[in-house]
């Protein structure tokens, strides 16, 4: 794929050949993302963070990108209470709107679909930023991109995939990236009402990927080269009532990993909520969960660096 004047809205958009190019991109940023080097590249740059659901990670990586590139950000994280939103405007005339002001936008929003809506009135690309249980397009790369330098390949792989399965829009970019590669093993841990879309379970499967489901993550721990962890995300139930039936399903702590590879890698988009990720477990020099928010920075430099220059 040409990148410049792109929009990037779905993991799927990406081939092998487009995933290996933005992780060589991210490596060549990563120090820019470490704050080791100035980069000037985005000067005269704006970048527009329209956030319509909470964010800390993902808006602060995004302008943290931009900044340290030398461009300039215009954000707001509130923009259903904000913006013109809430006087009924379209998010199509919103795209419109805002091409008018800046380089690139991007976007959050917690209804699927969403992102590519304001796209088709932008005139400059828009990347989504999370897109209700639908996507993450650039979570997914910057995970892809952990497992990356960790194994230098990403094939051949036994990834776990922990927690909610059905509405994590991260696990479901992972898998659309990962399974453009070799044959892996993707085994999905998860209450059976949280499980993963059958459509991508197909998917995984025509790519010729091997594919296992389970309720019980200690009897498969020791067999994970990754470990792929996800909250429970209260939000995406329709009440409370019916979040607290599934909620503390699982708990990876330092006793746990005890039976795991000492290679492992341990990602985790965060947050962390009800001890399904302890503290006790930063110690392990196989957690890469903080690791990837720098990561998150360098990935997000390179796409923003495809889609202006």
């Amino acid at each position: 794929m040409n990148f410049k004047g792109k929009h990037i809205l779905s993991a799927e958009q990406f081939s092998k050949e487009d995933i290996e190019h933005v992780l060589r991109e991210a490596a060549q940023m990563e120090p820019y993302a470490k704050k080791e080097k100035l980069s000037e590249i985005m000067k005269g740059k704006i970048l527009a963070t329209l956030f319509f659901e909470p964010s800390t990670r993902t808006r602060f990586s995004f302008e943290a990108a931009m900044l340290r590139l030398g461009g300039k950000v215009i954000s707001n994280a509130m923009m259903n209470e904000t913006s013109s939103i809430k006087k009924r405007e379209t998010l199509y005339d919103t795209g419109k709107v805002v091409s008018a002001y800046v380089d690139v936008i991007a976007m959050r929003h917690p209804v699927a679909g969403t992102v590519a809506e304001l796209a088709k009135g932008a005139n400059v690309p828009v990347i989504n930023a999370g897109d209700g249980p639908a996507d993450h397009p650039t979570q997914g790369l910057m995970d892809v991109y952990t497992i990356w330098k960790k194994f230098k390949r990403l094939d051949g792989l036994t990834f776990g995939m922990v927690g909610d399965m059905k509405f994590s829009r991260v696990v479901h970019a992972e898998c659309e990236l990962l399974k453009n590669f070799g044959q892996s093993r993707f085994i999905f841990v998860s209450p059976k009402k949280l499980n993963f879309p059958e459509g991508l379970l197909r998917s995984l499967k025509e790519a010729g990927h091997a594919i296992e489901q389970t309720e019980d993550l200690e009897s498969v721990i020791d067999e994970l080269d990754v470990l792929s962890n996800t909250r429970i995300q209260e939000e995406r139930f329709a009440s409370l009532r019916e979040y607290e039936k599934f909620r503390g399903a699982y708990s990876i702590s330092t006793k746990l990993l005890r039976r795991a590879k000492s290679e492992m890698i341990i990602i985790d988009p965060l947050p962390r909520v009800d001890n399904q990720l302890k503290v006790e477990v930063d110690d392990d020099e196989r957690a890469k969960y903080f690791e990837q928010i720098t990561n998150g920075v360098a990935v997000r430099m390179a796409l923003l660096k495809l889609v202006l220059e």
